[in-house]
């Protein structure tokens, strides 16, 4: 439900968008070291989420604090 700068097609990044977004981290920038949720789940009540500060991805219960990067289709 996210709408910022005009825009309302936000969202979640699956795990494979996220690599691709953790291979381009510095030309895009705004990332910190630190995890980030994707949308690919990993079963009813986990997802897949991403270490930003070495790549490494490993599957996280939901109920869990993780940040979040919003992406749009273009």
């Amino acid at each position: 439900d996210l709408v910022l700068n005009g825009y309302a097609d936000w969202y979640l990044p699956s795990y494979k968008e996220l690599e691709k977004l953790y291979l381009n981290r510095a030309s895009i920038g705004g990332f910190e070291a630190d995890l980030y949720w994707s949308s690919t789940e990993s079963s009813s009540n986990r997802a897949w989420t991403l270490e930003f500060s070495n790549g490494g991805g490993q599957s996280d219960s939901k109920d869990l604090s993780r940040r979040v990067r919003a992406v749009r289709y273009f």
